[in-house]
């Protein structure tokens, strides 16, 4: 796992000026620091060894609370930007995510990941992103300014404190290198065992009408228990590795401070060093070191987010790299232009399929309205598995252009109120069929997308029915659509303006 992921600055532009504003109250932060510890030292050092009345350095403890407060400021500042900066980040990497498991599908690759993976990473894996924003990221960038500032102060002020802080800070590092492995793969087990558990969830639900049918529902309870109980060991696993970790970091700051401490003590007793100096880097020094100790601390609260994060940034890149092969490997057929029926003919397994898939991941989604040839419907109405949930519950859709997809599919056998059942269960593959076509034709004249790419339309539509399609297809090209069927009809075929015989050379 990287500290921080490049890809992450590329594709989430909050997280860019998020660490930007980091950086400058980083500054204001440690300049407020270096005033509280110069002037907590005047005042002790004017007070208790020079004898002035503290009435006349009252001024010194008005710098440190002055300062005290622009430190809290910019601590509440950097709260407040980290959770709008994870909010953004979130919903941009998420909308990202989604496109490119669309593209990684169309453009016909096999996609290694299950269902449950993608749920897991779009919803938990990204939602785990608001600790890494609003404790690891900015406290990574507050270490890398911070901590060399307060080394070169402590050494211009003292070389030999300076020699022990170099000496000791390294095993900081070190110890969260080797702990930062073991989280790794604590942290792979208990994302892999969340993954299994929505997995088998998920089968269940899918198969809850055969297991029901054979009454053996309850049998998957014990085993939904049984990786429950896994995924709890895990996530325990995980806690206590962390706690671990942190008490590891704390020790080895302590003894590092200790050190320093001894050091200014011994030279205090014989006079090598004034107590004015003394002080001022034992004020310091804790503050040197505490950035590393909470960078290793916030690290293991914030790496579910980095190992997500990761996976996520993988797919968008893998799908960025598609869309470049894919736009080259269309090979000279250019897709075909608004305004004609286009259709691809040819033997099966000649490609028919994937060079409309191809021309699909070329354009923009909003571009396009797909028919797949394995058409996924939903349990319920008819009007919902065209228009979609959210616009059938709250009426949005319109009437008109839904009336005429109606009729274009000619689905004159089911009413809007029709149940379609699971996968389309209650209904005939027909029937599936004609609603898949209405809602590609739905979106195609509610969101004017252009390009309307069909892959066999009538195959299992009756003679009639099959010719009112066509001729609904050819009136919607000459509005000044593109529509692109794959087809095995020579009734398709003969209506068309273009016809594209893939497999020949």
């Amino acid at each position: 796992m990287k500290p921080l992921d490049p890809r992450l600055l590329r594709e989430a532009g909050a997280a860019r000026w998020f660490i930007a504003g980091v950086v400058a109250l980083a500054t204001l932060g440690v300049l407020s620091t270096l005033v509280i510890a110069w002037q907590l030292t005047r005042f002790v050092t004017s007070v208790f060894v020079s004898h002035i009345a503290p009435a006349e350095v009252i001024d010194a403890l008005i710098w440190v609370a002055s300062a005290g407060l622009v430190k809290a400021g910019a601590l509440w500042l950097q709260e407040v930007w980290a959770a709008r900066a994870a909010c953004a980040s979130r919903a941009e990497l998420r909308g990202k995510y989604f496109a490119a498991i669309l593209k990684l599908d169309v453009a016909g690759r096999t996609v290694e990941d299950s269902t449950a993976a993608r749920h897991t990473l779009a919803n938990r894996g990204l939602d785990s992103l608001d600790a890494y924003f609003a404790k690891y990221l900015p406290q990574l960038v507050f270490t890398a300014l911070v901590t060399p500032i307060f080394v070169l102060v402590i050494w211009n002020v003292d070389w030999l404190s300076g020699v022990i802080l170099v000496a000791t800070m390294p095993l900081i590092p070190l110890f969260m290198v080797m702990i930062g492995w073991a989280t790794r793969t604590v942290q792979q087990r208990q994302l892999n065992s969340l993954t299994r558990l929505s997995q088998h969830f998920i089968e269940v639900l899918r198969g809850l009408t055969t297991l029901k049918i054979f009454r053996r529902e309850w049998a998957q309870v014990e085993t939904l228990a049984k990786v429950g109980e896994e995924y709890r060991k895990r996530t325990m696993k995980v806690l206590s590795v962390s706690f671990l970790s942190g008490f590891a970091l704390e020790l080895a700051a302590s003894l590092s401070v200790a050190l320093i401490a001894v050091s200014i003590g011994f030279r205090l007793m014989d006079g090598s060093i004034a107590l004015s100096t003394g002080l001022f880097i034992l004020l310091l020094a804790p503050e040197a070191y505490l950035p590393l100790r909470m960078v290793g601390a916030n690290f293991h609260a914030a790496a579910e987010g980095v190992q997500a994060s990761g996976a996520v940034l993988d797919a968008i890149a893998a799908a960025n790299h598609v869309g470049t092969v894919q736009a080259d490997a269309v090979g000279g057929l250019e897709i075909p232009q608004p305004g004609k029926l286009t259709v691809l003919v040819g033997p099966s397994g000649s490609g028919k399929s994937t060079q409309l898939r191809r021309w699909r991941a070329t354009l923009e989604p909003h571009e396009v309205a797909w028919m797949p040839q394995q058409t996924n419907l939903f349990s319920a109405t008819v009007l919902t598995n065209i228009v979609g949930a959210s616009d059938s519950k709250i009426g949005s859709f319109d009437p008109v252009k839904l009336e005429r997809a109606m009729r274009l599919s000619a689905l004159d056998d089911l009413d809007f109120d029709s149940e379609v059942g699971e996968s389309g269960a209650a209904i005939s593959g027909g029937q599936r069929q004609r609603i898949a076509l209405a809602r590609a034709v739905y979106r195609a004249l509610a969101r004017r997308s252009r390009f309307v790419l069909l892959d066999e339309p009538i195959s299992s539509i009756d003679a009639s029915r099959a010719q009112i399609v066509v001729e609904g297809l050819r009136a919607l090209a000459r509005e000044g659509f593109a529509v692109c069927a794959v087809s095995h009809q020579d009734l398709l075929a003969e209506a068309a303006d273009l016809v594209i015989e893939i497999g020949k050379p």
